[in-house]
């Protein structure tokens, strides 16, 4: 069963500071910007106390090893409830996780205060108890078991990376479960007791040149269908999300919900960027497609040409009814349209036909 930790992480590094002197519990508020205070340097510091960097670092270091050195269950500090745990949520994705896909689960909601507290409580007083690693380029810090091998499971993220690599576009993590399954590396997930899309995806989340995208689709952060940062590939996600055409400023709006940077998106850019971009279709009043769907270019009497020529002579009612799967027009306009008679011509059966 898993632990509830039912007291807030910045009320239980108050509680931890609560037993140091003033000037340690101060030094480690600034140092590690907690109870309000900005991240102070060593430096700084010294100069508010009037003493020198290293004397600082003397006092964050008695201060630290005061914390580690208390009693926590006659203190009543559900620290070791919070380290039984990091232990459920390790085993639960096969060992591993990045420092911050851990943070994910143990934080109920992102506050900027609770979320300091908790890499407070983390790395300064619980990583000697528990196996932290974060001296890699390529790699998050990493939490992980102590019976994990942490050579083979990078060896594991290497191969994942490598299968996104050869396809060449972002996966679902279904369809990268799928496309490792018969790898030799395989068993090592499969031989774990964890459900493996989930270990599957922490370790992905170990690499900092891996993300996911808005479609949760898993690439690298070099390409545009991760890290979008042209208007027209920001486009494409959402267009790609919603599933269905939509109205250029619609498409802005969730541009700018999506928060993909600090780039506000104006519905004017996005509207220039969809009637420049071949990737889209204008199948209705400012409202547009991916062509990947199947739709056409062209005008209504296009459409209906190119149904006629496809399907040969149909009522108009079943006309209707495929221009409408390519078009979103009303009825009228393509009754209009099969007004000309240069270019459609109604049969004696009252069906409608290209003219000759």
């Amino acid at each position: 069963m898993t632990v509830k930790i039912k007291i807030s992480y910045a009320d239980l590094v108050n509680a931890l500071l609560g037993n140091l002197p003033d000037r340690e519990r101060e030094v480690l508020q600034k140092r590690n910007a907690l109870s309000n205070f900005p991240k102070y340097t060593l430096e700084q510091i010294g100069k508010d106390f009037n003493i020198t960097r290293e004397r600082v670092r003397q006092i964050e270091k008695e201060g630290l090893k005061k914390i580690k050195s208390l009693d926590f269950d006659k203190a009543n500090l559900p620290i070791n409830d919070l380290q039984s745990l990091i232990f459920e949520y390790l085993k639960k994705h096969g060992g591993a996780m990045a420092e911050n896909h851990l943070m994910e689960n143990l934080l109920p909601e992102q506050k900027a205060e609770e979320e300091k507290a908790l890499s407070f409580i983390l790395v300064s007083v619980l990583a000697d108890k528990l196996a932290r690693v974060d001296n890699s380029e390529e790699y998050h810090p990493i939490w992980k078991m102590e019976n994990v091998n942490l050579d083979e499971t990078l060896e594991v993220v290497r191969a994942l990376k490598g299968i996104i690599e050869k396809h060449g576009k972002p996966l679902a993590l279904t369809d990268l479960q799928d496309k490792f399954q018969g790898h030799e590396l395989y068993n090592k997930v499969d031989q774990n007791e964890a459900d493996n899309q989930a270990i599957i995806e922490a370790l992905l989340r170990l690499r900092k040149d891996i993300n996911r995208n808005i479609l949760s689709h898993w690439g690298l952060n070099q390409w545009n269908t991760i890290r979008p940062k042209r208007m027209t590939d920001k486009a494409y996600l959402i267009l790609s999300r919603e599933k269905k055409p939509l109205h250029f400023a619609t498409v802005a709006d969730l541009i700018n919900q999506a928060n993909f940077d600090n780039k506000k998106a104006c519905p004017a850019t996005v509207h220039n960027e969809l009637i420049l971009d071949d990737k889209y279709v204008l199948v209705g009043r400012g409202i547009y497609a991916l062509r990947e769907w199947g739709y056409q270019e062209g005008t209504v009497a296009d459409i209906i040409a190119s149904i006629l020529q496809d399907k040969g002579s149909l009522a108009k009612k079943d006309l209707i009814d495929e221009v409408l799967k390519q078009r979103i027009v009303q009825k009228t306009t393509i009754t209009l349209a099969l007004m000309d008679k240069n270019k459609f011509a109604r049969t004696q059966d009252g069906t409608y036909k290209l003219a000759k």
